[in-house]
């Protein structure tokens, strides 16, 4: 089996032709063309709201499903919009409320960002990158957090708001090698130990950003490997137990050198 680095590299390398094969799917081509002929009659956060197609298309887009039913808090953020800094979506530290207030700009000039096709194109588009995410999310946890780290963390602009987002945070806290335990620390020590030991802002260079998720492929299996234990599991993650040489001797378990070569890559 592939380790996590090679699952990894091998959705990148697909990655385009997995998105157009969603685009094809029967269901998702009726979801994206109802958005496409209908966006363009809503001019507000109550009007998008009341059609529930519409709605839980664009929230899956923003990646913001799981708040579908959160409409007190939705409507505040589409009304209020993203001028004023104490609007809703600017307070909130997970960035995706911003991102979707100004998608749709209702606050500021009603249904006029959804009459540009452009804009449309690119919450549909978002709406078929969630899906592959969340496709691959079944098939691995890690492949779908790397690729949402890859689309997400260059737009953050603080470590508070890293921290507010769960898949995120997991990412950077396993790329350091850190336990799970850490996300339990005061919240102030989380963002200042990120900030001693990263910088920010080269996850907006594509290169740093790709080596820190290899980096992070290659602590997810050692973490797995050894939260877990169990023949299946580490061969799974390309480590292959050795039988115990007489019994009740301690069996060892020797690591794939592919996996070491990937490790020592890189300073923990």
């Amino acid at each position: 089996m592939l380790t996590t680095l090679g699952q990894i590299g091998l959705v990148q390398r697909t990655y385009d032709r997995r998105i157009d094969a969603l685009s094809k799917e029967a269901f998702i081509q009726r979801e994206a063309a109802y958005f496409r002929e209908n966006i363009g009659k809503v001019d507000s956060g109550d009007g998008l709201m009341k059609d529930y197609r519409l709605y839980s298309f664009a929230m899956k887009a923003f990646g913001l499903e799981s708040e579908i039913y959160a409409k007190g808090l939705m409507k505040k953020v589409f009304d209020e919009g993203i001028l004023s800094d104490k609007s809703t979506a600017n307070r909130l530290d997970d960035p995706k409320y911003r991102e979707i207030a100004e998608a749709f700009g209702f606050a500021e000039s009603g249904n006029l960002n959804m009459l540009f096709e452009e804009n449309v194109e690119a919450v549909v588009q978002r709406y078929l990158t969630q899906e592959l995410e969340l496709r691959q999310g079944e098939e691995s946890e890690a492949v779908r957090l790397a690729l949402y780290f890859d689309r997400q963390i260059s737009k953050a602009e603080n470590w508070y708001e890293v921290l507010a987002d769960p898949a995120l945070a997991e990412v950077v806290r396993t790329g350091l090698g850190l336990p799970k335990e850490f996300s339990l620390a005061n919240i102030d020590r989380q963002a200042a130990y990120f900030e001693d030991r990263l910088k920010l802002e080269d996850f907006k260079d594509p290169v740093k950003r790709k080596e820190f998720i290899e980096r992070f492929g290659a602590h997810w299996d050692m973490q797995q490997a050894s939260a877990m234990g169990g023949n299946a599991v580490l061969i799974a993650n390309g480590i292959a137990p050795i039988q115990p040489l007489a019994p009740g001797s301690a069996q060892i378990f020797s690591i794939d050198p592919s996996l070491l070569a990937d490790l020592a890559r890189y300073k923990i």
